[in-house]
C-alpha cells in the first residue's frame, strides 16, 4: 500500500508538470498570434495616410526659361556712303526720346549736290519749254497754211467747173443749132463747133488739174500738220522725260541730306553705338535703341507641348532679380516651324518638376511672351526669365491628391475619417480640373478641414521579417517619395507645395507629397 500511495504521488507531480507546460506553449502560441494580428493590423494601417481638406488654387501649367528682351528694339542706319561723321551725340545707355537726334555727318558737299541738282532741274525745264514752244508754232503754221491753202485750191476748182459748164452748154447749143440749120448755115455752124469743142476740152483739163492740184495740195497740208503734231507730242514727252530725271537728282540730293538728320526711331535705351567721330560712313549700325518700358521673353517649347500653347494664352514670369515678383504676359507669337529657334537662348526649367518643362533643343519651336506691365527697374534685357504657360486655371475650390478619388459605376467618391469614430466612411464627389497631384472635387458633405484618406501601396508583413516591413511602411504615401513631373500649382498661395522655388511659378510639385498624419 506504502507503494501504491508513492507512485500516485509521482504521477500526479508529472500530471502538474505537463499541464503547466501546455499552458505556457498555448500562452505562447497566444502572444505569437496575438502579435502577428497586431503587425498585420498596424502595416494594414500603414497603407494609408490622411490630409486635411482644404480649399486651393489649381493650375496646369508648362514651364520655360527664356532671355528677357525688349519688346520694340530698332537698328538704325543710314542710306548714305562716303560721308565724314562730324559728331556722335549719344552712347551706349543713354536714354532718348523718339525724335532725338543720334548723329550728325559733315553735310557740306551733299549740300552742294543739292544746289547743283536745282540748277540742272531749272535749266532743264527751261530748254524743254522752248522746245515744246517752237513745236507748238509749227503746228500753227501747218494749220493755217493748210486752211489757205484749201480755200484757194477750193476757189479754182470751183472755177474751172464753172468754165468747163458754160464750155459744155456751148456745144450743146451749137450742136442744136445745126440740126436746123441749112446746108450754108451748117457749114459755118461745124466750124463753130468744132471751136467750143476744144474750149470745152480744155476747160475739162482746167477743171481735171484744179481738182487734182486740191487733192494734192490738201495731202500735202495735212502730212505737214501730222509732222509738226508728231515733233510738239516728242518735245512734250521730251520736256516730261527730262524733267522727271532733274526732279528725280534733286529728289536724291534732298533724300541723301535729309539722311543725314539721324533721330531716334522709338523712345528707349541706346544700348549698341556703331560710329565714332571723324569716321567715313558708307552704311551699317548707327545706332541700335531698345524699349526698356515694354519687355519680352524669348525661350522655346518643346514638341511634345507646342499643341497645347496659343497666342493670347496668359503667362507668369519670374526673374532672379525680382525676387517673387510675378510678372504677368501672354504669348504674343508662336514660331511655325523650329528653324525660327536658332539665335534663341531659351533654356528650360531644370529637374524641378514644376511644371511640363519645355525642351531648350534644336527641336523647340520658338514662342515669345509679351510682359503686361514692366515698369520694375530692377528688370534688365538679357536677364534668364522663368516662365509659366498657364493652361488651365481653377481657383478656391475643394482639391485632394489624385490617388484619394476612387471611381466606380457609381461615380466617384473619396474616403474620410469620421470626426467622432475614426472609422472611414465614403462621400461622394464630383471631380473637376486635374493637375498631375491634385484634382478639384465638389460635393454637398465637404467641409473644411475633414480628414481625407490617402491610399498607400500594397504592403505584405512578416512576423520573422521586420526589417522588410519596416522599409515598405517607408515606401509609402507622404514618406519623402518624389511626386513631381507633372504641372499644376500645389497650394493656396499659388506657389510650389514642394518647397522648390528653384522652378518656374505655379508649377507641378516638388520634394514629395505631404506627408500623412
Amino acid at each position: 500500500m506504502t507503494g501504491i500511495k508513492r507512485m500516485s504521488k509521482s504521477k500526479k507531480k508529472w500530471v502538474l508538470i505537463l499541464g503547466i507546460l501546455i499552458v505556457v506553449v498555448a500562452a505562447t502560441v497566444l502572444i505569437v498570434r496575438f502579435r502577428g494580428t497586431k503587425d498585420r493590423v498596424e502595416a494594414g494601417n500603414a497603407k494609408n495616410n490622411t490630409i486635411q481638406l482644404a480649399k486651393m488654387d489649381l493650375t496646369d501649367s508648362i514651364s520655360a526659361t527664356g532671355t528677357l528682351s525688349s519688346a520694340d528694339s530698332k537698328t538704325v542706319s543710314a542710306a548714305l556712303g562716303d560721308i565724314t561723321v562730324k559728331k556722335v551725340l549719344v552712347s551706349v545707355g543713354d536714354t532718348v526720346a523718339k525724335g532725338d537726334s543720334l548723329v550728325r555727318f559733315d553735310k557740306s558737299d551733299l549740300e552742294d549736290a543739292l544746289e547743283d541738282a536745282r540748277d540742272n532741274l531749272s535749266d532743264t525745264k527751261s530748254s524743254a519749254d522752248r522746245e515744246v514752244s517752237n513745236a507748238s508754232s509749227q503746228l500753227s503754221d501747218a494749220q493755217e497754211n493748210y486752211s489757205a491753202e484749201k480755200t484757194k485750191a477750193s476757189k479754182e476748182v470751183a472755177a474751172a467747173k464753172a468754165s468747163l459748164a458754160a464750155a459744155k452748154k456751148s456745144v450743146k447749143k451749137i450742136q442744136n443749132q445745126i440740126q436746123s440749120a441749112s446746108a450754108q448755115e451748117k457749114t459755118a455752124l461745124q466750124q463753130q463747133l468744132k471751136e467750143a469743142q476744144e474750149k470745152q476740152e480744155q476747160a475739162q483739163n482746167t477743171y481735171d488739174t484744179a481738182v487734182s492740184n486740191q487733192s494734192s495740195s490738201n495731202r500735202q497740208n495735212k502730212s505737214s500738220i501730222e509732222t509738226a503734231q508728231s515733233a510738239l507730242e516728242t518735245a512734250k514727252s521730251n520736256r516730261t522725260k527730262n524733267v522727271k530725271e532733274a526732279q528725280k537728282q534733286v529728289d536724291e540730293a534732298q533724300a541723301n541730306l535729309d539722311a543725314c538728320a539721324i533721330t531716334a526711331p522709338i523712345a528707349g535705351v541706346v544700348t549698341s553705338v556703331g560710329v565714332s567721330e571723324g569716321d567715313s560712313y558708307s552704311g551699317g549700325t548707327i545706332a541700335t535703341i531698345e524699349d526698356i518700358s515694354n519687355f519680352c521673353v524669348t525661350t522655346t517649347v518643346d514638341e511634345y507641348d507646342i499643341s497645347k500653347v496659343e497666342v493670347g494664352q496668359k503667362v507668369v514670369v519670374l526673374t532672379e532679380a525680382t525676387d517673387e515678383t510675378e510678372w504677368e504676359g501672354e504669348i504674343s507669337f508662336i514660331a511655325p516651324s523650329t528653324s525660327a529657334t536658332a539665335d534663341t537662348t531659351a533654356s528650360t526649367a531644370g529637374q524641378s518638376g514644376e511644371g511640363n518643362s519645355s525642351s531648350s533643343t534644336g527641336d523647340g519651336y520658338e514662342v515669345r511672351i509679351t510682359l503686361n506691365s514692366t515698369d520694375d527697374t530692377r528688370l534688365k534685357l538679357g536677364m534668364t526669365a522663368k516662365c509659366s504657360i498657364i493652361l488651365e486655371e481653377a481657383n478656391d475650390v475643394w482639391a485632394v491628391p489624385y490617388d484619394a478619388v476612387t471611381k466606380n459605376r457609381e461615380g466617384s467618391y473619396i474616403t474620410v475619417l469620421d470626426e467622432d469614430t475614426s472609422e472611414e466612411k465614403q462621400i461622394s464627389v464630383t471631380t473637376g480640373m486635374e493637375t498631375d497631384y491634385y484634382i478639384a472635387v465638389e460635393g454637398s458633405d465637404l467641409t473644411e478641414g475633414m480628414q481625407v484618406v490617402i491610399p498607400g501601396d500594397e504592403i505584405t508583413t512578416s512576423t520573422d521579417d521586420s526589417d522588410s516591413k519596416e522599409d515598405k511602411g517607408m515606401s509609402g504615401f507622404g514618406m519623402g517619395g518624389d511626386m513631381g513631373g507633372r504641372s499644376g500649382k500645389m497650394d493656396q498661395g499659388g506657389r510650389d507645395s514642394g518647397g522648390n522655388a528653384g522652378g518656374a511659378p505655379g508649377g507641378g510639385m516638388s520634394g514629395g507629397a505631404p506627408g500623412g498624419n
